[in-house]
């Protein structure tokens, strides 16, 4: 007995036998493979084969991502955008704020809230002379300390990136940052953007120019720019160190020479305003000097002498700042800690005496 006679079932003939055997030749003729189905219906091999192929490409794809170091997810230092801010609806308004947020007897070490003024009250003019410099200057404290704070933590972020190389480069090109092998993505993309913000690719530079300003040389040049806070760019525009711009958004110096088109920057915030100005002093060549003398000291009055350019009135200008300095006790502001942002115990110091090493 052959072996299809002995696997046919007992109702098929010889006759039908031969068809069931010319229908599988005819099959065999037509392919040359053993067709696939789906349950019972037949489907199409090369479509298997493109869509396992594609599969194992998709499959592919997010291995690579969930294999990337861990790095990639690193958070890079944010600003405070979520701190307590105070509204105040006039000078006397502001006192009581202040006073009642910890703000107003402030000594050499208190630990400083981290809550801040959005804007001076119109009538803080109004007040008599010390009291409108004590507020002024306890406004201006959290204000300055917080957007310090933002630099030491780029600063930070920006030294561990540059531990991993075992032969530190010293120039970041811009254009050339695929050649950094150990770099996450956003550890590539936060070097590209201090490039640009701080206007420097040398390595050096960069770290001249990532470091913060003493707390007593903000308040001092914020109380001789905007006259205590009670100018009209003080008032209007947030704008506590008379920072010029070129934009159409700004406000007009009433004395703008013929011929002039600058204005008076405008911002959103106090803190706004002081982020701007140690940016400023950061990165614009007019003040490299400044950061050239902070390499050796974070004296004020030492540091005074680098903002020879900052007024058309020179060393007249430097003099009535460190007068300033002096006369006001500035610099026992340096030596405030500012409280944790949500009123956790982290701290951060800034010492007027204290060497950026």
């Amino acid at each position: 007995m052959n072996r299809l006679a002995s696997n046919r079932p007992p109702d098929v003939t010889q006759e039908q036998e031969k068809v069931v055997v010319v229908k599988h030749k005819v099959v065999s003729v037509k392919h040359d493979e053993t067709p696939i189905y789906f349950g019972r219906q037949p489907i199409d091999s090369g479509m298997v084969r493109m869509i396992s192929g594609l599969s194992l490409v998709i499959l592919f794809f997010f291995l690579t991502i969930l294999i990337q170091p861990s790095s990639v997810f690193i958070r890079f230092p944010q600003r405070f955008n979520s701190v307590p801010t105070i509204e105040a609806n006039s000078a006397e308004d502001l006192l009581r704020q202040l006073k009642a947020n910890n703000l107003w007897e402030v000594q050499a070490f208190s630990e400083v809230p981290a809550v801040l003024v959005s804007k001076f009250p119109g009538d803080l003019p109004s007040l008599d002379a010390p009291t409108q410099k004590k507020a002024f200057l306890h406004v201006l404290l959290p204000a300055a300390m917080i957007a310090l704070s933002e630099v030491e933590a780029e600063r930070a972020a920006f030294e561990r990136i540059m531990a991993k190389f075992a032969q530190p480069p010293r120039f970041l090109n811009t254009e050339d940052f695929g050649r950094f092998v150990g770099l996450s993505q956003n550890e590539v993309l936060f070097l590209q953007n201090l490039c640009r913000k701080y206007r420097a690719t040398e390595v050096a530079d960069l770290r001249r120019r990532i470091n913060p300003v003493p707390v007593s040389l903000i308040m001092a040049q914020g109380a001789l720019e905007s006259a205590w806070g009670g100018s009209r760019f003080a008032l209007e525009g947030n704008n506590l160190f008379g920072i010029w711009t070129w934009d159409k958004v700004g406000l007009v110096p009433s004395d703008r020479d013929e011929g002039k088109s600058h204005s008076v920057a405008a911002y959103a915030s106090l803190l706004e305003s002081v982020r701007a100005y140690i940016l400023m002093i950061n990165r614009v060549p007019a003040y490299n000097e400044l950061r050239e003398i902070r390499e050796a000291t974070m004296d004020s009055l030492v540091l005074a002498n680098g903002l020879l350019q900052y007024s058309e009135r020179g060393s007249e200008y430097v003099a009535d700042l460190s007068q300033l300095i002096r006369s006001n006790d500035l610099q026992i502001y340096d030596q405030c800690f500012l409280a944790g942002k949500g009123g956790l115990r982290d701290r951060v110091r800034f010492a007027s005496l204290t060497n950026i090493q």
